[in-house]
């Protein structure tokens, strides 16, 4: 049953990583010619390679997408050779998060009407990776009962620059991870609030970005629901 599933799940499942940002927030280190997702912080690669890297046996290499812009898509395409050019995806200009995963969305829904899509940064330093698939296929099985799903991570001390989710009850058991509902969702959160939802113990804090789930439904829905006239309307 769990080989099948594997299958099921690499028939639908398609990667998209964003890899655009300028990582000003590591200033100078990173900087526009050479943004952090193009550092060795950690070991020999990147750590756009080691994004790429750890989605081995999870997504084979025509389901990962790069959302980047044309300055830097060729030295990320010498970086992994092995996603096909045209997974490459350049941002006509900037807009933030929500044109990224709206741009991507479109282009695999146009691929694959049953798609589902998760959506990764470029930039994380993982350490338990076989942890991480474990996660990311419950998401997808999540997904499949119809939830757009958030990872998160405990949080260990009141961050600032970054956002948190409060959990609620229970939805159910997936690949043998509890999937919990998300009651409310704080940005950036003061000091003061920060220390609040640490002491709590029922807030995690949100690995970026957050969006998973079905390509078509519910998630370009929800586009068009909040944003009216965003892309793929009416598909």
């Amino acid at each position: 049953m769990q080989n099948l599933n594997l299958q099921k799940t690499k028939e639908h499942f398609y990667a998209v990583v964003m890899a655009g940002g300028g990582g000003t927030r590591l200033w100078p280190l990173s900087r526009k010619a050479k943004p952090k997702q193009m550092l060795k912080l950690v070991d020999e690669r990147t750590l756009f390679q080691a994004a790429i890297e750890r989605l081995d046996g999870l997504f084979p290499p025509e389901h990962i997408y790069v959302v980047t812009v044309e300055e830097q898509a060729v030295d990320l395409q010498a970086q992994a050779p092995q996603i096909p050019v045209e997974n490459y995806l350049l941002e006509p200009m900037p807009r933030g998060t929500a044109s990224v995963v709206g741009f991507a969305a479109v282009a695999i829904q146009n691929r694959d009407p049953e798609a589902v899509m998760a959506v990764l940064t470029a930039d994380h330093i993982i350490k338990n990776e076989q942890k991480y698939r474990q996660l990311l296929r419950s998401a997808y099985d999540a997904a499949q009962d119809g939830y757009l799903v958030t990872l998160g991570i405990t949080p260990t001390y009141p961050a600032t620059g970054y956002g948190y989710i409060q959990q609620g009850e229970m939805i159910g058991v997936y690949q043998d991870l509890e999937v919990c509902r998300a009651l409310r969702f704080r940005e950036k959160p003061s000091e003061e609030r920060a220390r609040g939802m640490l002491a709590s113990g029922d807030h995690a804090r949100r690995l970026r970005p957050r969006g998973r789930g079905p390509v078509r439904q519910p998630l370009l829905r929800q586009f068009h629901r909040l944003l009216p006239g965003a892309p793929g309307q009416g598909q």
